[in-house]
């Protein structure tokens, strides 16, 4: 479970959305864009989610997407889906 303190309020919609929209691409084959997405991704947890376990996961999560999506998108996606999940617990 996600600790809401590791994610601030002001990045859940813009991390949600840039899971979503990598996910989307990725189950349509175009990677390229899924790794743009995923680089948001990564911008906005180096600049604006403190270190701590919701920090870690999505930083796990992000290389996972990176090895996996070009030769095991089905992966991809999953740690995609499960990635979103744990920005949209931390709004609960």
């Amino acid at each position: 479970m996600s600790n809401t303190a590791d994610l601030p309020a002001s990045v859940r919609e813009p991390l949600a959305t840039a899971l979503h929209e990598a996910r989307d691409a990725v189950r349509s084959g175009d990677v390229e864009t899924a790794y743009d997405r995923l680089n948001t991704v990564s911008r906005i947890l180096r600049a604006k989610v403190p270190p701590g376990m919701t920090h870690d996961r999505l930083v796990h999560g992000v290389a996972a997407v990176e090895r996996t999506a070009a030769d095991e998108p089905l992966v991809a996606s999953e740690y995609l889906r499960a990635m979103k999940s744990i920005v949209e617990t931390a709004e609960e």
